[in-house]
């Protein structure tokens, strides 16, 4: 019982670090963009700078991960995106604004890193692809629910607020349930060198790369994409777009298991399928398809990452996988800074988003190419056992 609330705890405070502190701002892109009166551009560089600071974070937790461990690093990431969430709910202005996201973007990443090692020191190593699943499936409730919180609060200001109160909450449960951990490994810290013991390890980081600039040019575009020039009203909108939060919940415990039954390889192929096809539905912002689509996206999103993730795991030791995720991360991070700022200046010139979204399913296609050619790759084939 008492490992179940402490996973329930990283549960929760992975929903908050990464679907309030980083995600919700995609959800409230216009309402945002139009109360400060602000260019696609300049609200696509806020959403970049939020996604730099990940990038950032990313790297600071790499370096220091050895000296605070695995607990004090969460406890601190997710203290800092409680403390932008907060200055969010208040903002005066563009520049708070954008000074807060940053904040979230930074401290989130010392969450994502730590959580899925703290969810595998409760289940037990053996059971390391079901940690993983539960982490990743926090993202797609927290998502869902700051759509939810987007259709019924008409206030920007306010969904900052109520986020900013479960994020106290999840704090204090994350404070009072995660105690204790394994001792920070003396390896911990950034070593590309641990990343260069997987097979096709430059393909793999060039994918995910590929990868992250899709999904940050469809998770900052798709809401915007169905209220302006889809014509959906602004709450159908918002709950259309909460179907992401949603695939991304259902995606863990799918993929996962397809995962199982097909090999990893396979999985991803099917994935990343999923999430070029998904880009490009979404870009013709049909009444019908649209929709499906994002529920299709988000679970391809988690597929993606949970394979990803389970491909990294299985060939280094838990020392290792520490160092080699978080050079992973930061490629992840720099894919993600991409897309926001691309896809608001694509905005602008076109007149459209759907250029964005198109895009992204480009990107997506790129890695879906890179994942075949590292599956014809006779080094990688025991990855999944195909050939």
């Amino acid at each position: 019982m008492k490992n179940i609330v402490a996973l329930s705890a990283l549960v929760i405070a992975t929903a908050v670090s990464q679907s309030f502190g980083r995600f919700t701002y995609s959800v409230l892109y216009i309402e945002i963009r139009d109360d400060f009166g602000l260019s696609n551009t300049a609200a696509g560089g806020i959403g970049s700078l939020n996604l730099v600071g990940y990038l950032i974070g990313s790297l600071l937790v790499a370096l220091t991960i050895g000296n605070f461990g695995l607990i004090k690093t969460a406890k601190y990431g997710l203290a800092g995106v409680v403390i932008g969430l907060l200055l969010l709910s208040w903002s005066p202005n563009s520049f708070i604004t954008l000074l807060a996201l940053f904040l979230t973007g930074l401290s989130a990443a010392g969450v994502w890193i730590t959580t899925p090692a703290l969810a595998t020191n409760l289940l037990g190593p053996d059971r390391k692809g079901l940690a993983i699943g539960w982490v990743t499936t926090g993202v797609g409730l927290g998502f869902f629910a700051a759509c939810v919180f987007d259709a019924v609060i008409t206030d920007w200001r306010s969904v900052y607020g109520l986020e900013t109160i479960i994020g106290f909450a999840a704090l204090g449960l994350l404070v009072l349930t995660i105690t204790t951990s394994e001792n920070p490994a003396s390896g911990s810290g950034l070593s590309p060198t641990a990343l260069k013991q997987i097979p096709g390890w430059l393909n793999l980081c060039v994918t995910y790369g590929f990868f992250a600039v899709s999904v940050s040019l469809a998770m900052t575009f798709s809401a915007a994409l169905l209220e302006e020039d889809a014509g959906f009203k602004e709450g159908s909108a918002s709950l259309t777009f909460a179907l992401i939060g949603l695939g991304l919940a259902l995606g863990g415990p799918i993929m996962g298991w397809l995962s199982d039954r097909i090999g990893m390889n396979s999985a991803q192929l099917v994935s990343l399928t999923c999430l070029t096809v998904s880009c490009a539905l979404i870009a013709t912002g049909h009444p019908v398809a649209a929709p499906v689509s994002t529920l299709l996206f988000g679970m391809a999103f988690t597929g993606v990452v949970v394979n990803i993730t389970a491909k990294v795991s299985s060939h280094l030791s838990a020392e290792a996988f520490g160092a080699a995720y978080a050079v992973l991360t930061i490629v992840f991070g720099a894919g993600l800074a991409v897309g926001p700022q691309l896809g608001g200046i694509i905005a602008d010139s076109s007149g459209s988003f759907q250029p964005a979204l198109i895009l992204a399913s480009c990107f997506a296609a790129g890695s879906l190419f890179l994942t075949f050619l590292d599956r014809k790759t006779p080094a990688n084939d025991g990855l999944g056992g195909e050939s």
